[in-house]
């Protein structure tokens, strides 16, 4: 089996299809008697350690299960199914177990750098974009200046770095409001889609700073938007305004809508600037299923270091962790996933861990587990069927 490092959450993993092999107790055969208690040294015919059951290995010499120290000083002088422990004694193998040849595994398992396992063919799992829309404000008040520089031009530069570095794992789309006179509802620049970074440039570079503050309104001019009604993907709306609502608009009403759709559209709120309604914010972002703890439940930066790192953490809130299986596993009892090496158990309450959705064919991570993939603990996902143990 091959595993295939994970450079960026977002990126294919390898999901090994494990055929052929039965794994669940290391390939023994039973044989009665031999079970380590009664007579172990009258024991069972055998020509392989398989053909014992528990710890008792095969002699070799006598044709017979043994749970007698056979001296070894490597995994060959164990013959099959068995290899030669620290304490130079061969020990019964089983999955997982060292090995220096194929026959020193169980039957119907290969040695694969040193160790026992199944082999397989490999599948790739594609982490599945989410969408996310940036409704961005360019009242005028967007002119006003922070440390020399325009709240517009800190803004352009942050949404600029966010493409860059978030680009290949976000659909991203764009809506700039106002639009048409002073308080007229947001308008889709740019539709949700791959590869959105220069169109969505380009319509920022092409508009300035102008009018009111219609925040509500354009929120509410969302719902039923096709570009987030996507079922087999995470939708998301991040809200940038540098003042309070200036027209006749609801903002929690818009964000209240959004969730209420099918699939639901989240709502992240970004603050930026001195003088923002915070109360408002606040029940935005309730709304919108994205409030943070304590008293200030949105996103608040005061400057272009802050507005930045605002964006980093949204990205990670809302990169993905839902991995489309390029075939569906036969049986979800024999699926077991791997983090770095530790497994990741399923957990269909989702509450920590992974489940699979059969009607899409996708493998989605909850709680913890998807916050480790979010924020890049993870460098190795692997998805195994057949075996729970992993040959590298």
């Amino acid at each position: 089996m091959t595993l295939l490092d994970g450079r960026s959450v977002g990126m294919s993993f390898v999901l090994a299809c494990l055929a052929g092999c039965s794994c669940s107790d290391g390939g023994v055969v039973g044989v009665d008697g031999a079970d380590g208690g009664g007579d172990p040294d009258g024991g069972r015919t055998c020509t392989s350690s398989a053909d014992c059951t528990g710890t008792l290995v095969c002699d070799l010499a006598t044709g017979a299960c043994t749970d007698r120290p056979l001296a070894c000083t490597g995994h060959a002088d164990c013959g099959p199914a068995a290899f030669c422990g620290e304490s130079g004694t061969c020990e019964h193998n089983s999955t997982g177990g060292p090995c220096s040849d194929d026959m020193t595994c169980v039957p119907g398992e290969v040695c694969t750098g040193g160790f026992c396992g199944c082999e397989g063919e490999q599948f790739v799992a594609d982490a599945v974009p989410p969408n996310v829309l940036i409704v961005l404000d360019k009242s005028g008040s967007m002119d006003d200046e922070i440390g020399g520089t325009s709240k517009w031009d800190i803004a352009v530069a942050a949404i600029d770095a966010l493409l860059t570095d978030f680009g290949a794992g976000v659909r991203f789309g764009l809506v700039l409001y106002p639009t048409g006179d002073r308080c007229g509802a947001g308008t889709v620049f740019v539709d949700v889609g791959e590869d959105t970074a220069d169109a969505i440039r380009a319509a920022i570079a092409a508009t300035g700073p102008d009018g009111s503050t219609p925040i509500g309104d354009s929120l509410a001019a969302l719902v039923d938007y096709p570009g987030l009604e996507d079922p087999e993907r995470a939708n998301y709306v991040i809200l940038i305004t540098d003042g309070e609502e200036r027209c006749d608009g609801d903002g929690e009403a818009g964000a209240t809508a959004l969730r209420s759709q099918t699939p639901e559209i989240r709502t992240f709120v970004v603050g930026f600037g001195g003088e923002v309604d915070p109360v408002a914010l606040n029940a935005i972002a309730v709304a919108g299923g994205t409030d943070l703890p304590g008293d200030t439940k949105y996103y608040q930066a005061d400057d272009a270091a802050s507005l930045s790192m605002v964006f980093t953490d949204i990205a990670g809130e809302v990169l993905s962790c839902t991995y489309e299986l390029s075939e569906a596993p036969p049986d979800l009892e024999a699926l077991y996933v791997y983090f770095d090496g530790t497994g990741v158990t399923r957990d269909t309450t989702h509450g920590d861990g992974w489940d699979y959705d059969p009607a899409t064919n996708q493998l989605t991570f909850y709680g913890p587990a998807c916050e480790a993939l979010q924020s890049g603990m993870v460098t190795d996902l692997v998805i195994v069927h057949g075996c729970p143990i992993l040959v590298f």
